[in-house]
């Protein structure tokens, strides 16, 4: 038992440091740290819009975003159409297409990355919405954060190596975060969330569908839950639930590996 202890701190030690690592590249790659030293070339967010372009939102069954390093951010828009807004340097590294109702918005920088050289990745997009948007949103993205609004209707599939995701009141969630943390407002039919590194909060689970949710190294917290069983299994940590049926036809599995549960439905 001593062994396995040792183990998992030493375990949890090297996670440790390995995710101060990666907020500290984050931070580089999108512009919160500025070095005067020429050896590091990096600089403030880009000011300079290189993409701005409206669709229909009639024409938009799936928004697909693939991104090496910035934050994406869905704002409300009280127009029925949705407006895509991109700001960085070099207007050949943004690719968007509408193609079989399907929109890509593509901003890779691979090419140009140098080691000790990440002055491109400076870049944020930003996409205007409408609240009644009822498909699917689709994002990868290496290094930034993900802002999403209210959008009841409509299902998120969001997979990020490091930054945080911030999620209004959403259907449909599938999330995967290596290096940070998970925020949602309400999730209203299933989830499928993992986080390998970083906290999960929710603060309302209405699902009508069974869900999972799993934290390697982190907490879980929820503030609030309907009438579901909650199976909950902790490997280092403690496990706080309020409330949960076991007769209900709802199950939310719960996982933590190195943190606690909190569920004070």
């Amino acid at each position: 038992m001593k062994n396995k202890g040792l183990i998992i701190m030493l375990i949890m030690l090297l996670t440790i440091i390995i995710f101060l690592l990666i907020m500290f590249l984050v931070s580089y790659l999108t512009g919160g740290i500025n070095f005067r030293n020429r050896i590091f070339n990096i600089g403030t967010k880009s000011s300079s819009v290189i993409f701005d372009k409206t669709f229909e939102m009639a024409d938009i069954k799936n928004i697909e975003i693939k991104q090496d390093a910035g934050d994406i951010i869905f704002r409300e828009t009280s127009n029925n159409y949705i407006q895509v807004v991109v700001y960085g340097e070099n207007e050949n590294d943004i690719d968007v297409n509408l193609n079989e109702n399907k929109l890509n918005i593509d901003y890779l920088q691979t090419k140009r990355f140098a080691l000790f050289n990440f002055g491109n990745a400076k870049n944020d997009i930003i996409v205007y919405i409408p609240s009644n948007y009822s498909n699917e949103i689709k994002i990868r993205n290496n290094y930034g954060k993900c802002e999403i609004i209210d959008l009841e209707n409509a299902s998120v599939n969001i997979d990020c190596d490091a930054g945080d995701v911030e999620v209004g009141k959403i259907k449909n969630a599938i999330i995967k975060c290596d290096y940070g943390n998970i925020k949602i407002k309400e999730i209203l039919n299933k989830c499928d969330i993992k986080a390998d590194c970083g906290n999960i909060e929710i603060e309302r689970m209405s699902i009508k569908e069974n869900s999972t949710i799993k934290a390697d190294l982190g907490n879980i917290d929820i503030s609030e839950t309907n009438d579901i069983y909650i199976e909950a299994d902790v490997d280092l940590g403690k496990s706080n639930i309020n409330k949960s049926n076991r007769n209900a036809d709802i199950t939310l599995k719960i996982k933590c590996d190195c943190g606690n549960i909190n569920i004070n439905n």
